[in-house]
């Protein structure tokens, strides 16, 4: 895993290039770079294992399930026939008057059982989610590699498009459109996301798990996001921009919310400046909000791959 998030981050941050103090334009310091083929080739090589690493993981996943769901269907059966004998088979050793010392003996033997048989169903079913699990974080994995292959996609085709043009221009033209066509559309819908999480949190938290997964927040957004344990990934597509921002879900200074922090950014390919990236702000999660479920006192939030995990101090 530590593997994957670091090529992850070398493949993103690999843009960076040294300063051109003769260019003009926001993204300027970006474009010296020569396109490197071996990046998107590394991604790919990535991808590839990542799909491999699904394809081992799914008839365990499969095989887990069907064990699990064989044992829960004749547990159900067992305690059904429990429920509908025992009381019976009470009565009508009442009736034959046995010692109550054979009753209560005969009811623990009873209840020993139906324990026996649930604590072994909570076995079969804590291993099939724990490979459950890996399989979904594979799969967000790749679905996150494919993010960043559309990113680097975009640059390649921008750099075909502009051969030929001064550096200037070319960031000239990066600015022009990031300014008149992208900043305010993402700006916008960062903040209508604002306003779903403030309006519908209490909705957005699974019980009682007490998670906060990524699809409910992308079923909502115009955007996709991807939680990983590292960092909150955004992806914002527009018919003519893909844009990658980067950043973690972190507790503000005033301690009463947590805040998804950006920072980093990527439009089609390029590394967002400071100037651009300080006029985005993320969502937040109130902290008052969380305290009226149930055994939540002290919230915090902490990221895992698919999801946002509330934790009661």
């Amino acid at each position: 895993m530590c593997k994957r998030l670091l090529l992850i981050t070398t493949l993103l941050l690999a843009m960076a290039v040294p300063t051109y103090a003769h260019l003009t334009g926001a993204f300027a310091d970006f474009l010296a770079i020569v396109y490197d083929e071996t990046t998107i080739s590394t991604l790919h090589e990535e991808l590839a294992q990542t799909r491999a690493d699904i394809e081992a993981l799914t008839p365990q996943v499969a095989e887990a399930e069907n064990v699990f769901r064989d044992n829960q269907q004749q547990a159900i059966m067992q305690l059904q026939a429990y429920a509908e004998t025992g009381l019976d088979t009470w009565l009508t050793m009442m009736k034959q008057g046995n010692d109550v010392v054979d009753l209560l003996g005969n009811q623990w033997l009873m209840e020993q059982q139906i324990t026996t048989y649930l604590q072994q169903l909570n076995v079969l079913y804590s291993e099939f989610k724990t490979l459950e699990q890996a399989q979904q974080s594979l799969q967000g994995h790749e679905q996150l590699l494919y993010a960043i292959e559309k990113n680097l996609q975009a640059r390649e085709a921008f750099l075909a498009e502009t051969a030929g043009l001064e550096l200037d221009v070319i960031a000239n033209y990066l600015d022009i459109d990031w300014t008149a066509e992208v900043e305010a559309h993402i700006i916008a819908d960062l903040t209508a996301d604002m306003n779903v999480i403030n309006d519908e949190l209490l909705q957005w938290v699974q019980q009682p798990a007490l998670t906060l997964p990524e699809q409910w927040l992308n079923d909502k957004s115009a955007a996709t996001y991807y939680f990983r344990n590292d960092h909150i990934y955004m992806e914002y597509e527009l018919e003519f921009a893909h844009v990658l921002i980067l950043g973690q879900v972190l507790q503000q200074e005033t301690g009463d919310a947590a805040q998804f922090v950006i920072e980093a950014g990527f439009y089609n390919g390029f590394f967002l400046p400071e100037e651009l990236l300080v006029e985005l702000s993320g969502w937040s999660i109130a902290y008052e909000t969380l305290q009226q479920l149930d055994g939540v006192d002290q919230p915090y939030i902490t990221q895992q791959n698919g999801y946002l995990q509330i934790v009661s101090k």
